[in-house]
């Protein structure tokens, strides 16, 4: 009898993509909950709350809803005439988004859709809000100018993205940390886009905009691991042909060493960006 197929291993850089053809769809969820639970993305998520709360929005979008974590967050925060409408292409995420926005069904609201062609009317919502989402499309300035489109006069874009060029683990070796952000850079489909986002919203015409950098710094060797995915990260790297058994090895002799002296560290620096669409 033939052994059972194994689903495709899922990787935090590539299985976003596509998430309905990833081969392991609960581990995207996981995901998404395991970062909402960082104090340094639920810190910035609230900022971006505060943005849109600050608008007394009627309409707003969350664009690439995932799970609904964020629309639970946010609809408290709004008026109780507040409609929000979570927009996501994954139709196994929208299920767990049903479940989970139940207390909130008489307000929140979800869609199936490609983020590149927005199924909704121009000029529609008060406000709209996007998180980490771009990094994994291939042309995210087409989503920022979809956004711009469906925003009303006067309304309100919030963005919040990574910039995968400025990660540091901390090996020894400079050579190595540099491969290693390189290759994971690379691995997003998207992954600069943090330090571009301001002058998409330009082109897109957007005003009044504004930039914030977002660090993250980690000393947790097993937290580390698992939000940038560093055992995949090396397994990939060793399939390429980037590093040997031996060097693959090495590096986690001395991530373990660092760790367990208390010199590891590891971090990045993301970008939450909004503007305004002309009145």
């Amino acid at each position: 009898m033939p052994a059972p197929k194994k689903s495709p291993q899922q990787y935090l850089a590539t299985g976003f993509r596509d998430v309905d053809r990833s081969g392991d769809t609960t581990a995207c969820t996981r995901c998404l909950d395991l970062l909402s639970d960082i104090p340094f993305f639920h810190a910035v998520k609230e900022e971006s709350f505060r943005i849109i709360a600050g608008t007394e929005p009627e309409r707003v979008l969350d664009a690439g809803c995932g799970a609904g974590n964020d629309l639970c967050a946010l609809a408290p925060l709004l008026p109780p005439s507040t409609r929000i409408l979570g927009l996501d292409a994954s139709a196994a995420l929208l299920s767990t988004a049903t479940e989970r926005i139940a207390a909130h069904r008489d307000r929140c609201f979800l869609l199936r859709g490609d983020l590149t062609h927005i199924p909704c009317r121009s000029g529609v919502f008060d406000a709209c809000r996007i998180d980490r989402v771009l990094q994994h499309i291939p042309d995210p300035e087409q989503v920022i100018r979809e956004l711009a489109r469906i925003l009303a006069p006067g309304g309100t874009l919030v963005a919040f993205d990574n910039d995968w060029d400025t990660l540091s683990i901390g090996v020894s070796a400079t050579k190595v940390a540099g491969r290693l952000t390189r290759f994971w850079s690379d691995s997003f489909a998207s992954g600069r886009i943090g330090k571009d986002l301001a002058g998409i919203f330009r082109r897109a015409g957007l005003s009044d905009i504004h930039a914030e950098p977002k660090t993250l710094m980690l000393t947790d060797l097993a937290l580390a691991e698992k939000v940038f995915d560093i055992p995949a990260l090396l397994g990939r790297m060793k399939e390429a042909g980037h590093f040997s058994d031996g060097e693959i090895a090495a590096i986690k002799t001395d991530l373990e060493r660092r760790a367990n002296e208390g010199t590891f560290t590891s971090g990045y620096t993301a970008y939450l960006v909004w503007g305004r669409k002309t009145d």
